[in-house]
């Protein structure tokens, strides 16, 4: 579970973009190992990709808050 935590605390520093290539390239990766048959490495991409797909919903909502402190002046959260 500590290299999870790490892990989620490193994607924080990385840039959008960064976020979007290894999407892919888990996607990809993930893909290949299923057509391969392997089920674990399959199962632990998934694992990647859902954190990275957590970590842009995270920002997408961090935003969403921020503008709407632009807009009313006051934190909705």
């Amino acid at each position: 579970m500590h290299a999870e935590d790490e892990l989620l605390e490193s994607l924080k520093s990385f840039n959008d973009c960064e976020i979007r290539v290894y999407t892919r390239f888990a996607t990809e990766w993930r893909d290949q190992r299923l057509s391969d048959g392997s089920q674990a490495e399959v199962s632990f991409w998934n694992s990647v990709i859902s954190m990275l797909v957590e970590e842009r919903h995270r920002r997408k909502e961090e935003v969403q808050r921020l503008e709407a402190m632009f807009q009313t002046g006051q934190d909705p959260g």
